[in-house]
């Protein structure tokens, strides 16, 4: 809280940004007295707790709208398109993740660490111009921003910012997944499925992927929190009407009231995910229910 306040703070007084160049005094202080930057940083700071508690962010100093009122509006446009970034992502993610551990050492690992080392160091801004660039200026294949009319025209306009917000998770996604699952490959329990004659796709998809879901889904808990205030870099490049573009908004013209409802969102939203994955520890690997009923636990 204590950051929060601070850095929104730092950046400037809003009133100079809201009034035009020639503004006398009295305006600057009729509007310091509206927005409340007036007070002092003490009082400010009292209130700012406040309305965190109490789930109270006011209105907007630039739309002077409800905060709340103003995050729904976008939110379904920044939940649309992580949706998507997510079902592409479990559709690849998951089985070259497995596809390259299951071939550890061969070449569809070595093109499966390729693409996901690129994934990961390419910056979403750099790779979503150039998707806009080739797609969309040079070859005129697809739009370069905005949602669309809807039906078929919305759907064109997901794939540029679904490619460009998935590259990252999927690249962390199936890295992960690969290191988890060869961890696992060497554990006794599957050297003991084998043994048994238990055929090689059940032992990679029954006994070893369950086991190596832990850590995926502690990072899947990281991710789904932080997608509620959308793909910030992605949502500018392509001009997606999300929570991401609106805080980016804020933070330009310092509307505090709307920096701190998001921030607040967003770290509400971290842990829930984080809960819900928490209880769904126990479901995944029953060894967790047994520790934890244990008496000497």
């Amino acid at each position: 809280m204590v950051v929060l306040f601070i850095a929104t703070r730092a950046a400037g007084d809003p009133a100079m940004l809201i009034l035009p160049a020639d503004a006398t005094p009295e305006m600057v202080q009729s509007v310091r007295e509206r927005i409340g930057t007036d007070r002092t940083y003490m009082e400010q700071f009292g209130v700012f707790l406040g309305d965190m508690a109490t789930l109270n962010f006011g209105r907007s100093i630039v739309y002077r709208e409800p905060v709340l009122d103003l995050i729904g509006a976008r939110i379904a446009a920044s939940m649309k398109l992580q949706l998507a970034s997510l079902g592409l992502i479990l559709l690849t993610a998951f089985p070259l993740g497995i596809l390259a551990a299951s071939r550890r050492g061969q070449w569809p690992d070595h093109l499966v660490r390729f693409v996901a080392a690129f994934g990961q160091a390419a910056p979403s801004f750099w790779v979503g111009l150039l998707l806009m660039a080739l797609f969309s200026v040079k070859l005129g294949w697809l739009p370069a921003g905005g949602m669309g009319d809807g039906g078929m025209d919305s759907l064109i306009h997901y794939i540029l910012p679904t490619l460009t917000t998935s590259l990252f998770l999927f690249a962390s996604l199936t890295r992960l997944l690969r290191s988890s699952m060869l961890e696992t490959l060497d554990a006794e329990f599957v050297k003991l499925a084998r043994a048994k004659g238990v055929s090689e796709p059940k032992v990679i998809w029954v006994h070893v992927l369950r086991n190596a879901l832990l850590p995926i889904m502690t990072f899947m808990a990281i991710w789904i929190g932080t997608a509620i205030s959308g793909s910030v870099v992605v949502e500018v490049v392509f001009d997606w009407p999300g929570v991401g573009a609106m805080f980016v908004d804020s933070i330009a013209m310092r509307d505090f009231p709307m920096i701190q409802a998001i921030v607040g969102l967003v770290a509400v939203c971290v842990l829930g995910a984080n809960l819900i994955v928490d209880l769904l520890y126990g479901v995944v690997d029953p060894r967790i229910r047994i520790d934890a009923a244990s008496p000497s636990n």
